[in-house]
């Protein structure tokens, strides 16, 4: 039992003594991990996808649907790529970009971002780049392309071959498609940095929804100059050549290029290194144009640079202007209203004529041509009668001709007795009647409070003079301060509108509180008188 107890004693000595030694062996690293892919630094090319030996790896054009269409004979040029640990990656890759497929042989191929990757057999050694852009169909891989080079056969929405002319047939075509193989429209109806698809409210983009693809990296065959961006209603567009990009919404699977036939071939056809620049856009002439004439400044034209006018009667927007009168004033109306620079849409409409017709209007003032202008330019018609006159952007005020209506509901002549016939006087462009006030003075207006609180019964006018109709004279405009506030006056006569002339072309202020009290102005009024000390003013009743 004694001799046991020793052996055990000196076996346990020495198990301790070899574990003592063990642990004060050097530590031995284990063996480095192979990576996978990894991704190399090419002086020419950028960033490129290489093996673990550095042997550059390739794509596919052709490659269209995440299958590999590289059998038979082309796989001894170019031999796949394939690994089945790919947990071990360069810095740079994601391993969600990887993927394998199963060949049609049977064989399994890595695939990168969708496409399966190959390598090229006349690279002899790692770094070697000579299968990029061979036959225009073999690029080199990259992680950071952002549109890639196809070619396969176009298969419209119809279910039918197409070729590169959009005729029917079998063969392959080249084009761009984005890198998840998606393939890019253009629309033949678009123009140069042109997008004439979209809608304002994105409402038809589910159809062709627009390409918002940001350049990074292309294939060879392509250049980067060739592309672009436009603004589309606040989104960035791609442009290749000029052409806007888009895709086709039934372009559910990677590789369709279903939109080559819808809804016609042709019209929505795909872009590559073949298709045209995009031509500037034609401007189409504007339907209302301002001209520059050395007399009467800027005036409104047609298309055709033929001048066009207002008529003074038209006070209430309505025409006229009817029966023979069209004969010498034939009436200007478009249904689609283009405008020149200057012009602005909202001044325009259409009223409907007595005669059932249509006509535009601008600024309520409806739009006719002179039957005596000829030519392009000619405006013959201009204070024609004292009651037409070239129609202009900026007058300030008008000249009226009409019925004298009050606010009895009498009508009246120029001299403020009752009587039917029609008398001339200023406006503003809006077709408000002006008046005067019988117990103002020269450039002084006895009539309106310190503190406005009259204004509203007669308002003070406060436009600014700019252009005025041929038959009045600048000369007799002028301004006065009342109160703070800048008056206009016309030949020294301080201007009022009335407050309950609220229909366009009212003169109901004519008989109010009665008639002659507040002239109407116009060219026949007599120019004001000076002040008089002796002048005594009684507002309350006006």
């Amino acid at each position: 039992m004694k001799n046991v107890f020793l052996f055990l004693l000196g076996a346990s000595f020495l198990f301790q003594s070899c574990s003592s030694e063990d642990d004060s062996s050097p530590q031995v690293d284990p063996p480095a991990i192979s990576e996978a892919v990894k991704l190399a630094d090419n002086a020419t090319l950028g960033k490129i996808l290489t093996d673990a030996e550095g042997m550059s790896l390739y794509f596919f054009s052709k490659d269209t649907k995440d299958t590999s269409e590289c059998t038979d004979g082309c796989l001894n040029i170019w031999p796949i790529f394939y690994k089945e640990d790919l947990s071990s990656l360069g810095a740079g890759l994601e391993a969600a970009d990887f993927a394998t497929i199963t060949r049609a042989d049977g064989e399994k191929q890595t695939t990168y971002k969708g496409w399966p990757l190959y390598y090229y057999a006349s690279d002899n050694a790692a770094g070697d780049t000579n299968g990029d852009d061979v036959g225009n169909v073999w690029y080199i891989a990259k992680p950071d392309y952002s549109v890639m080079y196809a070619k396969t056969q176009l298969v419209g929405h119809d279910g039918k071959n197409y070729l590169g002319d959009y005729t029917e047939g079998d063969g392959e075509t080249s084009y761009i498609v984005n890198i998840a193989g998606r393939t890019m429209y253009a629309f033949i109806n678009d123009a140069k940095d042109t997008n004439n698809y979209t809608a304002a409210d994105f409402s038809n983009d589910d159809v062709w929804p627009i390409v918002k693809v940001s350049i990074d990296q292309i294939p060879s065959i392509l250049a980067n100059s060739d592309f672009g961006t436009i603004d589309v209603h606040g989104e960035t567009q791609l442009t290749y050549r000029g052409w806007p990009l888009y895709y086709f919404g039934q372009d559910t699977e990677r590789g369709d290029n279903k939109g080559i036939s819808f809804p016609a071939p042709g019209v929505w056809p795909i872009v590559n290194t073949d298709t045209p620049m995009a031509e500037e856009p034609v401007v189409a002439a504007a339907t209302v144009n301002l001209a520059d004439d050395a007399t009467l400044g800027k005036i409104l034209t047609d298309a055709d640079g033929m001048s066009l006018y207002f008529f003074s009667k038209d006070t209430k927007e309505t025409s006229e202007c009817t029966g023979g009168c069209i004969s010498s004033w034939p009436v200007f109306y478009k249904e689609d209203i283009t405008l020149s620079e200057g012009l602005e849409a909202a001044d325009f409409a259409t009223i409907t004529r007595a005669d059932g017709e249509k006509q535009t209007t601008y600024k309520g003032w409806p739009l006719y041509y002179y039957g005596a202008d000829v030519n392009a330019g000619d405006t013959n018609g201009d204070d024609v009668g004292g009651v037409w006159y070239i129609a202009k952007p900026d007058y300030s005020v008008m000249y009226a001709k009409t019925q004298l209506v009050g606010h009895d509901g009498k009508n009246y002549l120029g001299d403020y007795t009752e009587g039917d016939g029609e008398t001339s006087y200023i406006v503003n462009i809006a077709g408000r009647t002006m008046y005067t006030f019988i117990n103002d003075d020269k450039d002084t207006n006895n009539y309106t409070n310190a503190d406005f609180s009259n204004d509203g019964v007669w308002p003070i006018v406060k436009v600014s003079i700019d252009q005025i109709p041929s038959i009045l004279a600048n000369s007799d405009f002028g301004t006065i301060d009342v109160h703070g506030e800048t008056q206009l006056t016309y030949k020294g006569w301080p201007l009022y509108y009335f407050g309950q002339d609220t229909e366009r072309g009212d003169n109901k202020g004519i008989s109010f509180p009665s008639p002659g009290v507040w002239p109407i102005a116009n060219i026949d009024i007599a120019a004001a008188g000076a002040s008089s000390a002796a002048t005594t003013t009684s507002t309350s009743t006006y």
